[in-house]
């Protein structure tokens, strides 16, 4: 249905039905995904940026939806590391006990960018150490390694 519409009505359509579908709990986590892809595609980053932070008041989230705003915001010209710590601060809050890949996404993210401060690297590391758990700690502790001796 949202396929079509996204093809068929009106951007204002779309919109209004992408609203319903996040409203549902049955499809939300899959429609905030869609809705904040399909509001860049169409209406621009800004407009994504204020869909993203109306989404985040309602739960359930998922990894993607993260995901997805991190990868809105690095596709922009001059992306703001700000925006990007926001971001992984957020989806850290929320699943950060038990993804190990995304602390690690964070700390390449310090290093790389060009607004990065690999000085954060450190307290990350030590956020990750304490947050995750078992086997978790051991993944992280061994990508951390590759990733700090070049092979990550």
């Amino acid at each position: 249905m949202v396929e079509w519409s996204e093809k068929e009505r009106s951007p204002e359509s779309t919109e209004s039905l992408y609203q319903k579908l996040v409203l549902n709990l049955t499809v939300n986590k899959i429609m905030k995904v869609r809705y904040l892809d399909w509001t860049y595609r169409c209406q621009g980053y800004k407009r994504a940026r204020k869909v993203f932070s109306s989404l985040l008041q309602n739960r359930p989230f998922s990894e993607d939806f993260f995901q997805k705003m991190i990868e809105i915001e690095k596709a922009q010209e001059q992306s703001k590391m700000d925006n990007l710590r926001e971001y992984y601060e957020r989806a850290l809050r929320e699943f950060g006990a038990t993804n190990h890949d995304l602390w690690l996404c964070y700390i390449k993210e310090e290093l790389s960018h060009a607004e990065g401060k690999p000085e954060n690297c450190g307290a990350i590391h030590w956020r990750a150490m304490k947050m995750l758990q078992g086997e978790d700690v051991e993944h992280f502790v061994n990508k951390y390694t590759l990733l700090q001796t070049g092979h990550l």
